[in-house]
């Protein structure tokens, strides 16, 4: 269980962000793909991206700053966005 500050993208605006990268410094959103997630209070969630709000103080990710500074960021569990990956047998 991993709790931290995330940005959450629209999928417009998760696309935006994926069209700033470079070969040395991505942004790649996840997906989030738990339906648990809709009852945080946020409304629907499953099929939005996130990043860690971290990036916003990061330097290396400045070209993102004016982008994400409107985005909402939220306090959430990554338990309840995110389904347990398969395990390979």
């Amino acid at each position: 269980m991993t709790t931290q500050a995330f940005l959450i993208f629209d999928d417009a605006q998760r696309q935006a962000a994926e069209a700033l990268n470079d070969a040395e410094i991505l942004v790649l959103p996840r997906e989030i793909n738990n339906s648990l997630a809709n009852q945080l209070g946020e409304g629907v969630l499953v099929g939005k991206f996130v990043v860690g709000a971290r990036l916003l103080n990061d330097p290396d990710y400045a070209r993102w700053s004016e982008m994400c500074s409107t985005l909402p960021i939220r306090t959430m569990d990554s338990d309840v966005l995110f389904l347990s990956a398969p395990s390979e047998a």
